[in-house]
């Protein structure tokens, strides 16, 4: 059992925008075309550890079925609400794998912010991790990505506004994302986790795929960019896709990022 070429391409049309769209991640890594779809390693380019071994190529599937149907409708509407559904998975776990990774590695001492209740000790620990990045040569205006308590915190409400543009005016942030993981436990995520990512582009909120990956500190290496799987017809007369993509990130810099947390 098959798709149309004209169904198909529709389909991949729908997971590339859906994925664009909803995958944390992308919008925020530059990422780059390995240019073999069978790769199955690439180099680490770690710069505090140029021997570092290869990192290996992950494939990330979410599997599902349609019925033959849904699969050859007149109208594609069907399996295309399930594809976006199942994209909207697949982000989920590429975001799950990267962003406790970034966590896990940054360079040096978390800084810990004590009172996230009060906007002066949040911008109090901002700017020490501005400090950080523009040390390491990340100059450009730099990129958050937190969970929903650290988006909390910045934007507390001060006189009935909010105080986020104050925050991130001073830490040369343009770009603030949420995520639902940045630590690598649930206790973690249930308390304020913000990634502080140093940038040595002008990057606009949202467009890391436009961006050069040479020059950031992480970037993703992708072999097989996020489209649709058609394995085929199973006994149930239904028909079996997934949604996949296959990567590796590349941390070639920890001292571009910094993790503010409070414990």
């Amino acid at each position: 059992m098959y798709l149309s070429a004209e169904r198909l391409a529709l389909a991949n049309q729908t997971v590339r925008e859906t994925f664009a769209e909803t995958c944390v991640a992308w919008q925020a890594i530059p990422y780059w075309d390995t240019g073999d779809p069978g790769q199955s390693t690439v180099r680490a380019d770690d710069i505090d550890n140029p021997a570092a071994p290869p990192i290996p190529l992950d494939p990330i599937p979410v599997p599902f079925a349609v019925s033959v149907a849904q699969a050859l409708s007149p109208s594609p509407d069907a399996l295309l609400a399930q594809v976006m559904a199942k994209t909207v998975e697949l982000s989920q776990l590429v975001d799950d794998s990267v962003l406790p990774q970034l966590r896990a590695k940054a360079k040096g001492t978390d800084l810990t912010i004590a009172a996230p209740g009060l906007a002066q000790d949040v911008l109090n620990q901002l700017i020490p991790a501005r400090a950080r990045v523009e040390d390491e040569g990340y100059r450009a205006p730099s990129c958050i990505i937190t969970n929903t308590p650290g988006l909390v915190a910045l934007t507390q409400l001060d006189g009935g506004y909010s105080v986020l543009d104050s925050l991130l005016t001073p830490a040369n942030v343009n770009s603030l994302h949420r995520a639902k993981k940045v630590d690598n436990s649930a206790a973690g995520n249930a308390l304020v986790r913000i990634l502080f990512l140093g940038r040595r582009q002008r990057i606009a909120h949202g467009g890391a795929g436009d961006a050069s990956p040479g020059e950031e500190p992480v970037d993703l290496a992708v072999s097989v960019f996020p489209t649709l799987e058609v394995v085929g017809e199973t006994a149930t007369n239904q028909v079996d896709l997934a949604v996949r993509i296959r990567f590796a990130t590349r941390i070639k810099d920890a001292g571009g990022i910094v993790v503010l947390k409070r414990t």
